[in-house]
Formats: structure tokens, sequence, C-alpha cells
């Protein structure tokens, strides 16, 4: 045998481990590689087993550094978030870990779990069951009930990535906008940082580009690096290593709380931008604090949006935002106040790919320090459509916000007494909340400490969204899937809230995708490797 013989097959066995890598690289991230003309590429279709399932849960609130303003009694923080990571596994299983980064790991006895006292981000993780991707589903909560950070914050535990989008936030006086980059992976990770504010793109200086070392997280706080930006969207795009990222977004007037969140993330630019779980309050237009619906085109075009919001009865044109250009980085509010109260759904048409996010506030009672009412406000990311799952945050009630955005023939059931064959913009009476169009029947699964709790049938109308209570379905409630029927396009989202004494604090929980069972990879046969 020659050497060119042996480095050439050499260099065939390099490739077909190669290729065996990428394979279970994609399995172990969830990466579902799309499919191909087989037999044009002389590819073949292999089963890879599914790996093991990990999401990054948001870790705790940055407290603010206390001041003597007020006097030396004075605490911008007098009383201690109650800060928690719910965490289910929907398969049943008791193979599943809950680990704080840098901590130790905890077991979900019996497929579910609390981790109260957060003291970093954690990890969720599970093996692969049967050969099928573990089910799991988790969300981080803080509950504070006065000083600066007043407010319900909530995020979904997600996968890692190498691209984030962030809309939402500020970094004007009294504003606070902290980015939190988690890296969960073993290698470290070089995070570079793109903003955009109300006159475009926003130098961050020398912290445009951030390493996050192996199993921990940074924490960049904008107003020091780009202060002054009223209205902000944050793009990270992490080499080396994958990411999880989020903002918390809090606010003040004076010394009067004005809510906190999580501003988590959202899809990729797009011609097309979803966002679920608007539940709106009846407001004006000009409201300062009415509902707002957050877009930038980050490309160098500029990009021509029509808004539509999808509500209780039915389709509904933004005014003020059909055919509306949107010059390149410039980040837009526009107002969704003057609508009825009810839930809703945001949908943006555009001709060139934007980004968009929603916030909302709802306004509580005044203290005995403070001038104006207190508020809190929450910030609802953009998502795909389709089933996933989403867990509650843990002492919050929770309604599922269910739109059907568009339904195939076969799909739809007509009720009897239904007074016409196609849908309207008044689906649903004025007096009754009973759907009069073209229905879908959607299953939503509820989940529990004792495992799967029920399975309920919910009827939607097409083109309307509707709400559920997850207490009506299940009183025990902690976690919820929601499955898409074939033929059937839906978007969701969970409005959570809590009562306090002054008031109802918020949140928006966006859904997860749900992993699915062993992966399938094109593999072909290669001479070479990238040897000489």
């Amino acid at each position: 045998m020659t050497g060119s013989d042996t480095r050439g097959r050499a260099a065939r066995w390099i490739s077909g481990l190669a290729v065996l890598a990428l394979a279970g690289g994609a399995a172990a991230l969830g990466i579902a590689l799309p499919r191909a003309d087989v037999a044009a590429t002389g590819a073949t279709e292999v089963d890879v087993p599914a790996g093991t399932t990990s999401l990054v849960c948001p870790g705790p609130l940055t407290l603010p550094e206390e001041s003597d303003a007020g006097g030396s009694a004075f605490s911008r923080v007098p009383v201690d978030p109650v800060q928690r990571i719910s965490a289910v596994d929907l398969s049943g299983g008791s193979a599943a870990t809950l680990t704080p980064l840098g901590g130790a790991a905890s077991a979900l006895s019996g497929g579910s779990a609390t981790l109260r006292d957060l003291s970093a981000p954690a990890v969720l993780s599970a093996p692969a069951q049967d050969g099928q991707a573990a089910r799991i589903v988790g969300t981080t909560s803080a509950v504070t009930t006065d000083g600066d950070l007043r407010g319900l914050a909530a995020g979904s535990c997600t996968t890692a990535a190498s691209d984030v989008w962030l809309v939402g936030g500020s970094t004007e006086l009294e504003s606070t906008a902290d980015l939190v980059l988690v890296n969960p992976g073993v290698t470290t990770a070089q995070v570079s940082l793109t903003m955009w504010g109300p006159a475009g793109a926003v130098d961050l200086s020398t912290s445009a580009d951030v390493l996050v070392a192996p199993q921990s997280s940074r924490t960049v706080v904008l107003p020091g690096v780009a202060a002054e930006q009223r209205r902000i969207v944050v793009h990270a795009q992490a080499s080396g290593g994958q990411v999880s990222a989020y903002l918390q977004d809090s606010l003040l007037d004076g010394l009067t709380p004005r809510g906190t969140d999580l501003v988590t993330a959202g899809t990729a630019p797009a011609d097309e931008q979803i966002v679920p779980g608007l539940m709106l309050q009846q407001t004006a237009v000009d409201d300062p604090d009415a509902a707002q619906l957050r877009l930038v085109a980050p490309g160098d075009t500029a990009a021509t949006v029509s808004v539509t919001l999808v509500g209780p009865d039915g389709e509904v044109p933004l005014a003020g935002a059909q055919d509306l250009t949107l010059d390149p980085g410039i980040v837009t509010d526009l107002s969704l106040g003057g609508l009825p109260a009810g839930p809703y759904t945001a949908v943006v048409q555009a001709d060139h790919p934007v980004v968009a996010g929603a916030s909302l506030a709802r306004e509580g009672k005044a203290g005995e320090q403070d001038s104006v009412p207190r508020m809190d406000r929450t910030w609802a990311a953009s998502t795909g459509t389709g089933g996933g799952v989403a867990a509650r945050p843990a002492g919050a009630d929770a309604r599922l916000m269910l739109s059907v955005l568009a339904a195939d023939d076969a799909a739809v059931s007509t009720p009897a007494d239904t007074p016409s064959p196609t849908p309207t913009q008044g689906q649903l009476p004025t007096d009754d909340e009973t759907a009069t169009g073209p229905t879908v029947e959607v299953t939503v699964r509820t989940y529990g400490a004792r495992g799967l709790l029920g399975e309920h049938q919910v009827s939607v109308g097409v083109g309307s969204t509707d709400r559920v209570d997850l207490a009506d379905l299940d009183a025990d409630t902690t976690a919820v899937e929601v499955v898409a029927p074939e033929g059937v396009r839906i978007a969701w989202s969970l409005f959570t809230w809590t009562t306090v004494d002054d008031g109802d604090l918020i949140a928006v929980v966006s859904p997860v995708s749900d992993p699915g069972g062993a992966s399938t990879v094109r593999v072909r046969p290669a001479d070479r490797a990238g040897l000489g």
C-alpha cells in the first residue's frame, strides 16, 4: 500500500468521523437539518438519536445600589424580591435536573421542582428517553411588592443560541437596562453586541465585544455605555460558544416605581412578525401609558410595514400603521391605545425584514411618598407560530392567550347557529363570548406536580383571539402545552399576573417549541477532508 493510498483512506475516515460529529452536535443542540433530494445529492439519510435537552433559565434581578436619598432610613428595595424558577418534566421522568451556574444540581422530584433564593442563572437539563428528546419546560419569576424593582418579572427557560434579538427597554435617566449574557457551555463565548435607538445604530464603544467564560454570566449595564436612548433594540451574536441573553428593564418616575420586567429573546428579522399575549385595557391613543408596539428595520434598507391586531372580534388594522415606512435602524414605538379592551395578537407584515416586541402597563395606587400612581409594565416578545409549552410563574395566575391566524377548510368546524359561513370582524356578538363564525378546536394539555392533569379542547374563532384562565382548566396547573391542529396557524403566550395591595403586577411568558424525537441528518461519502 502506497503512502498516497494510506493518506486517502485516512482522509475518508476523518471525513466520516466529522460527519458523525456534526450529526451528534446537531442532535444535542436540537437542530432540525432541512431535508433535500437525497438521490440528487448522493446522500444517505441517517437517524441520529436525540441527546440531552438543555435550557437556560434567567437568573435573579440585579439590585440597584443603595442611595442616601430621602434620609438614612430610605431603602431603594425595602422588601426582598421573591425569586423562583419553576421547572416541569412533561415526560414524567425523574432524570431532569436544575443546576445554578457554579452550584449543585437539584433533581426534579416527581417531575417538577421549584428553585428558590436564586443566586445565578440556572440550566434545566434532561437526557433523552427511549430515543426521544426530553420534554422539559421552566420559567424564572421575581415578585417585588415595593421599591425600585416593584413588579412581576418573568421569562421562559430557553435554549442557548448564537443569535439573540431583544426588543425592549430604555437607557434614559431613571431607567435600568442590564443586559445579562449567560454561557452554559464548556468553551468561552465571544459575544458581539449591536444596538439601535431612536436615532439609529448606537456606538457601544469598547463594550461592543464581550467575552463570557464557560459556565458563567456577564452583565453589561447599557446606560453606562449608551445613555439617553429612550427606545432600544439589542442584537447579540456569539462565536466560540452559544449564549442565552435577556435584559432587566426597570423604570422610575422620581421615587415612584413604574415597572420591572425581563426582556426575553424574540424571533430573528423577518418579513412577518407576530407578537401574542397582549391583554389590552381601554386607553386613549395618546395616553403615554398605553400599550406600545416596538419595531425596527435593522438592515440598510427602509421597510414598509402594515400592522393588524387579531382580537376577540376579529382582525383590526392598526390606525396609522398601514403602509408605514420605517427608516433603517430607527427604533419606532406605535401606540396600541384606542382599541377595545381584550386579548390581542399583533401581526406585522413588511417588505423587508424587521423585528418587533410590545409593552403593556397596569396602573396601581400611589404610595405615601409617591406623587403619581405606581405602575407595572411587561414586555411581550415576538414568537413563531405553532404549538409549544410554557410554565406558569410560581405564585402567579396565568391566562392562555390563543389566536387562530388562519385555517384550512378541512380543519374548520362551523357551529350550527352561525349566521354567516365566512369569518367577519364581528365574529363574537357584543353580549356573548360564544363564537358565531368558523371555529377551530385546539388541544390544550395541562401539567402539574402529578404529571399530566388533563387534555382540553378549546374552541377559537378563525381570525380571532381567545383567552382561557389556566385555573379554569385545572386549578393545579404549573405548565401548559398547546397542540397546533394540522392545517391551522396559531400563535399564543401566557399573560400572567398577581394582585398586591397597591395594584396588579403583570408579565407575559412566551412559549418554547417542544423538542421532537430523533433527528435525521444527511451523510454522503467524501474523498477529502480539507487535507493537502
